[in-house]
């Protein structure tokens, strides 16, 4: 790769006595020379890269592969069914049943948003959905801190079973944290995992 400007800029030679004009090319090559300087050890086509954070993050990822980073919402309804002695009295009827919901939203971390990129970007599995395709997907992203696509030796830490149009994960404890493994759920029901839409996830933890 070239490290130096290949053509600098110059000035004609009737103006090569005239030390201002002289001055002027000199430090436009030099802060062209930063900018490419730059440019080689900021390649934005690399996101996972440590110097790539924050907003250059978002820029690179959105001006070169379209993906920008959204906050993410999660919320979770329990039904609670009336029967007798199980609430108290007067607040919900015999048979009534209501639907609380907890809600929470949370920012994508540039660790997260970079596990995300991988997820749209890795070609290595082809397009084609299937279950080892989505078991891999999910061990990459457990697995790849900042968005590396380390090899692993196994998915069998992931259990994935079709019932109807739900397919029900299992990951193991063992896999990642808590954590990470929540977030993973909230992304793919936020839509921001690419998955087939034909289908209803629901993500659970196991031993």
């Amino acid at each position: 790769m070239q490290n130096t400007l290949t053509a600098p800029a110059y000035a004609y030679q009737q103006f090569s006595d005239d030390p201002d004009i002289m001055a002027l090319f000199a430090a436009y090559n030099e802060m062209a020379q930063s900018t490419l300087s730059w440019m080689i050890a900021h390649p934005l086509a690399l996101y996972m890269r440590p110097t790539l954070t924050g907003g250059l993050l978002d820029y690179a990822a959105l001006c070169l592969y379209g993906i920008a980073r959204h906050q993410v919402g999660s919320s979770q309804i329990v039904n609670i069914v009336g029967a007798i002695d199980t609430t108290p009295l007067n607040t919900l009827p015999v048979d009534g049943n209501q639907l609380p919901r907890t809600s929470s939203r949370f920012d994508v971390t540039d660790d997260l948003f970079k596990r995300l990129l991988t997820w749209h970007l890795y070609k290595g599995d082809g397009l084609q959905f299937s279950i080892p395709w989505l078991k891999r997907r999910i061990m990459r992203f457990l697995t790849g801190d900042n968005g590396h696509a380390w090899r692993f030796n196994s998915t069998a830490s992931v259990s994935i079973t079709l019932r109807d149009h739900s397919v029900i994960i299992a990951i193991a404890k063992k896999a990642a944290n808590e954590h990470l493994i929540t977030l993973l759920g909230a992304l793919i029901r936020n839509g921001l995992l690419s998955v087939p839409a034909a289908f209803t996830y629901s993500i659970t933890q196991g031993d």
